[in-house]
């Protein structure tokens, strides 16, 4: 069973949309319930920080990574990359996503933000700028990245 389900258009749920594109929109169904089944289901991994409430702004990163990086990838994140994003300034929390259908990509984060501009912050560039992450990087396949404002 899925930990969250995010369902593109309209949907029940807490709903977010794309700051730059107002179409992009995401129905966001944590623990959704079991007859939910329309959108994309992810299993959870990770969090720190406050994510047990809808935020201002949601800041998502999809990567797809091969089978064989994720232990690397896991490893990052959870000793590096997500602890340092989540101390800085603005960034309220953060959630770690592997997706359950087989689908690209297949893995998402979801930084809950105060302001839409965290992630232009000299704190957050620094925290995404480490030699670590450098080696990591040439194992993203690809990657997306949107804020997200919360609608009423």
């Amino acid at each position: 069973m899925a930990d969250l389900l995010i369902q593109p258009g309209r949907g029940p749920g807490t709903r977010y949309q794309n700051i730059e594109d107002a179409g992009d929109t995401w129905h966001w169904l944590e623990q959704p319930p079991a007859d939910a089944t329309d959108g994309i289901p992810y299993a959870f991994i990770a969090s720190l920080g406050d994510v047990g409430r809808p935020a201002p702004f949601l800041y998502t990163v999809e990567l797809d990574i091969a089978e064989a990086d994720l232990p690397a990838i896991y490893e990052w994140y959870e000793q590096e990359h997500l602890p340092m994003l989540t101390a800085c300034p603005g960034c309220i929390g953060g959630t770690r996503y592997r997706r359950l259908d087989g689908g690209a990509p297949n893995l998402l984060a979801a930084y809950r933000f105060e302001r839409p501009e965290v992630n232009e912050t000299p704190e957050w560039i620094t925290a995404r700028s480490t030699p670590w992450t450098e080696r990591v990087k040439p194992l993203f396949r690809s990657s997306r990245r949107y804020v997200r404002r919360l609608l009423p």
